[in-house]
């Protein structure tokens, strides 16, 4: 892959045509367009160290892990099919379809569900790579996820 570099934002209006990107949809589950990228992406970004934004393609059963972010905050557009997230603490899980609206505020602990083949657009706040899984988690939680099937009690 060649790594393309950020596209410089100044005082002009910027415009990112979108065959500039269109080849990574589908291969990449999440296509960033904004953000404070560290990896080389093979399509130019907005280097932006405010937010993250990114267009998301799932087929049915890309579920996330669990994670939380401690300072970052998550907001997800779903614009085709339908998207869940568990609250792993809650053991609780809501649903959103097409032109739905979700938050996934800073220190929850949640899993992305789908299933069906879905697409949004994500927004995270501030664009940071922090993120933690249940393998590196410091909390004292009684769930815990054995690789990617699934939350099962913790054993104190």
């Amino acid at each position: 892959m060649m790594a393309m570099p950020a596209v410089t934002v100044g005082r002009k209006l910027v415009h990112v045509p979108h065959k500039a990107y269109a080849h990574a949809l589908g291969p990449d589950k999440h296509v960033f367009l904004v953000g404070d990228l560290k990896q080389p992406t093979s399509y130019p970004f907005i280097a932006e160290p405010r937010l993250e934004l990114a267009m998301c393609a799932y087929e049915a059963g890309d579920d996330g892990r669990p994670h939380w972010h401690a300072g970052v905050t998550e907001y997800e557009f779903v614009i085709t099919g339908r998207i869940g997230y568990r609250d792993i603490a809650a053991d609780a899980v809501i649903w959103a379809g097409a032109g739905d609206f979700l938050l996934v505020p800073a220190g929850v602990c949640a899993q992305r569900l789908v299933p069906e083949r879905s697409a949004t657009v994500a927004v995270k706040v501030p664009s940071s790579p922090e993120k933690t899984h249940c393998d590196a988690c410091p909390r004292d939680c009684r769930y815990r996820v054995a690789g990617v099937a699934g939350a099962r009690p913790h054993e104190n």
